[in-house]
Parts: C-alpha cells; structure tokens; sequence
C-alpha cells in the first residue's frame, strides 16, 4: 500500500497556498488548510482573476477537509489556515503548532481567535487538539512525525513553523511549511534524518532577493537543497510557495536544477507535481492590469 499525495493549491497553482492532501487505505489527512493572496504586489491589489482563483481552490481545499481525519496547521499565517472555517474542524484530530511557546506576538494573537472560534463548537463535535511540536506517532497505517519548531525564514522575526513527515512504510513524504529556503541547520537536519522519497518545500524568497532575502540566504539554500539530494532518498523535490512568487524563478537556482539533473532528482512545482500548467498570477499581477487596460 502507498499513499496518494494530492497539492489542491499553491502559487503555481495561482494563489498563496501549501494545502496538501494525504490519503492512505485507512486515513485521510490535510496539512495547512488554507489559501490567500498577496494583499499588495507590484503596489497593486489583487487582480479579479486572482480573487476568482482563490475562491475556486478554497472550494476545493473546503471539499478536501470536510473529508479528512486528521488536520494539521504549522502555523498562523493565513494561507495556512482559514479562521473562519472552524465548524469544518469538528470531529476530527487537528494538530496544531504549540500556541504558548517558540511563537511571535502576531502568530499567538491569531492562534487565540482560532481557538475561541474552536471552542463555540458544541462539546461532542469538538475536534481533539493535540500540540504537535516534536511528535511522532504511529496511526492506523501511517507514521507521523512532527519536528521541533524551527523559524519561518532565516530567523525568529516571522515566527516558527513545525514540518512535517508522513510515511506507510513503503513512501515518505516531508512537508517542509515556510522555511524560506530551506536556509538553516535545523531546517535541514529534520529533512536528513527523515530521508523522504518526496520533499514538498517553499523555497527561497528570490521576488525578494536584495531586500528582505539576502543572496546569503539564497546560497545557503541551494547548498542545503543539494545536500539534501546527496545524502537522502529523495527522488522528486516540489519548489513552490515563495519560490513561485518569481517568474524567473528557474534563472535563480539553475544551477541546482542542473545538481538534480545529475543525480537523477526531479524538481517540480505543484502544478507540475499535480500533471497541470503553472499559473503563476501572483508573479503576473502587473501583465493582468495592464492587460485589462489595453483591452
């Protein structure tokens, strides 16, 4: 038996999104439940085209939790998990990035309205919360492990995110969440130890490179990308995310495509891991207003 992996969105996909569907003969599971959009890019608002999307994948992500045993959220940024969705959560297992520890004052607050909209629920539908920082645990079929919270990014300014490991024993899946890269020691010491056959992560920042993400960071990303090929089982790595926010995203780490090339590692973006076109409206917001005006 081998689990199915299904990515229901992600910026290839045309919005801001990591939402993962995992499915093995005996459970069900969705990490970071969740879908938005950049608020301001290019200083523009979000096209209509972009504001239909979102609506079409959180229709789809909706449809993918409703059926899911167990939840999990690695953290509290919105295009990981909808606030105002919790009657979606009742009755089932959610596992949630520790609320009271390793977490900034913006993250604590959002965790705090989840779980006053948690606790409206009515107490016999009430999903079983379990902190899930450093977990492993072996249910029905599957493996899960959770790892310590590490920073989203390069450091402790945006926060702490925990990744995640699934495997039935024949595939392992690792989802990295908002590592930025990855671009820290601890970041890639869980990858190695776990030594996934499929790495889903979110990539360097580069439609920030020179500003809020230095080329130091890009570097070290490459280089924990390569020696995360070289010394794991990984067979296929999906870039997405952040990386996807970029449409020269492939000029930036060509030289870790060619790596993967050698060692016989496919990199993917979701869409192409999902067998569909890239659609990257985030990175194309620009061309859809100007194309808008000159129709």
């Amino acid at each position: 038996m081998v689990f199915t992996i299904d990515i229901l969105a992600s910026e290839s996909m045309g919005a801001r999104s990591m939402s993962t569907f995992l499915k093995s003969t005996n459970l069900s599971m969705i990490i970071d439940p969740g879908v938005e959009l950049a608020p301001k890019r290019f200083n523009l608002p979000p096209h209509q085209i972009e504001i239909n999307k979102k609506e079409e994948l959180w229709l789809k992500i909706e449809k993918y939790l409703k059926k899911s045993d167990l939840v999990a959220i690695t953290h509290y940024h919105y295009d990981h998990y909808n606030p105002l969705a919790t009657d979606l959560l009742k009755e089932k297992t959610l596992f949630m990035k520790d609320y009271n520890i390793y977490i900034n004052k913006n993250q604590k607050n959002r965790a705090d309205i989840l779980l006053k909209n948690i606790s409206r629920i009515n107490k016999s539908e009430k999903p079983s919360i379990i902190i899930a920082d450093g977990k492993e645990l072996d249910l029905e079929d599957i493996h899960i492990c959770f790892s310590s919270p590490v920073f989203h990014g390069v450091n402790a300014r945006l926060g702490y995110v925990i990744q995640v490991f699934v495997s039935d024993g024949e595939k392992g899946f690792l989802f990295t969440s908002d590592v930025e890269g990855p671009s820290t020691d601890e970041q890639v010491k869980f990858v190695i130890e776990k030594s996934p056959d499929i790495l889903f992560v979110d990539g360097p920042m580069t439609y920030l490179l020179g500003r809020s993400y230095s080329y130091l960071a890009l570097e070290r990303s490459i280089e924990n990308l390569e020696n995360i090929m070289s010394d794991t089982n990984v067979k296929e790595i999906i870039i997405d995310h952040h990386f996807m926010r970029d449409l020269k995203y492939r000029d930036k780490i060509e030289r870790l495509y060619d790596y993967s090339e050698d060692l016989g590692v496919k990199i993917l973006s979701a869409a192409e891991f999902m067998r569909e076109e890239n659609n990257l409206l985030e990175a194309r917001r620009k061309e859809l207003y100007a194309r808008d005006r000159y129709a």
